[in-house]
């Protein structure tokens, strides 16, 4: 099996040093990033920063048209918009999460942990499949009422990493 050519423009660490600009002219010049290689392996690709953004603005796209809820979030009362703007904040629609980070994201707002055991996410990851949601309890009473959070999503396992989840929407519910 015989070498096989790229078709993006190559660079070599040894060249970055030297002149990182004349890899961003490559880049721009050749419409595309740059792979760099240290010790003739890709240790990374440059790209310009019109680029960056162009990509950064196709995933925002892609995930707003891919991932839109089925249903909009419910509307929050006053006295629990600061507890949503950190919730939706630190959870943002279409981010894809570990289900230890999300439980440990619920935990920093102030709500009750789900993890039960060592890792304790199997459970998190079952709630889900099951009944499409995780559902936390806040630690502490609003006006004598219980608030829940319901956390959206689906399931994105891989052989990598068995306990990620997609962020569809979360609401905030009193009872």
């Amino acid at each position: 099996m015989g070498l096989r050519k790229l078709d993006v423009p190559t660079s070599s660490i040894t060249e970055v040093k030297k002149s990182p600009m004349d890899v961003f002219a490559q880049a721009r010049k050749a419409e595309t990033g740059v792979y760099i290689f240290n010790r003739e392996k890709i240790a990374g690709v440059m790209l310009t920063k019109e680029q960056y953004e162009a990509l950064v603005e196709e995933l925002d796209t892609l995930r707003d048209t891919l991932y839109q809820p089925v249903e909009r979030e419910l509307p929050v009362p006053e006295e629990l918009e600061e507890l949503a703007t950190a919730l939706r904040s630190s959870l943002a629609k279409g981010s894809v999460i570990s289900a230890r980070f999300l439980d440990e994201r619920m935990v920093a707002n102030g709500f009750i942990t789900k993890k039960t055991g060592f890792g304790g996410v199997t459970e998190l990851m079952k709630e889900l499949e099951d009944s499409g949601k995780i559902i936390y309890q806040l630690r502490r009473r609003e006006h004598n009422k219980v608030i829940y959070a319901e956390i959206f999503g689906e399931s994105q396992e891989s052989q990598h990493a068995p306990d990620k989840l997609m962020i569809r929407k979360v609401n905030l519910v009193e009872r």
